[in-house]
C-alpha cells in the first residue's frame, strides 16, 4: 500500500499509520506479514490543489506537523 501525503508527520505518527492499516487489513483476512506500508512525504509546495493552487498558499484547516 502506497499512502502520498503532505511532508511534515512524525516518524511516531507513521508507525501509528503502519500498525493502524496493518491492524484493520488483518480483520479482512490479511497477514500483518504481508503487508508494506510505503510513505511518501510530498512538500506540500509540491502539490496543486483547490483550482491549481499550491497547497503550501491554502488554509487547509488542520496542521500537518503531526
Amino acid at each position: 500500500m502506497i499512502v502520498d501525503c503532505f511532508a511534515g508527520r512524525s516518524v511516531d505518527a507513521k508507525r501509528r499509520l503502519y500498525r493502524e492499516i496493518t491492524e484493520r487489513l488483518e480483520v479482512l483476512g490479511i497477514p500483518a506479514d504481508h503487508v508494506t506500508v510505503i510513505v511518501r512525504d510530498i512538500p506540500a509546495a509540491s502539490w496543486g490543489i483547490r483550482g491549481g493552487q499550491a497547497a503550501c498558499d491554502v488554509d487547509l484547516g488542520f496542521t500537518v506537523d503531526v
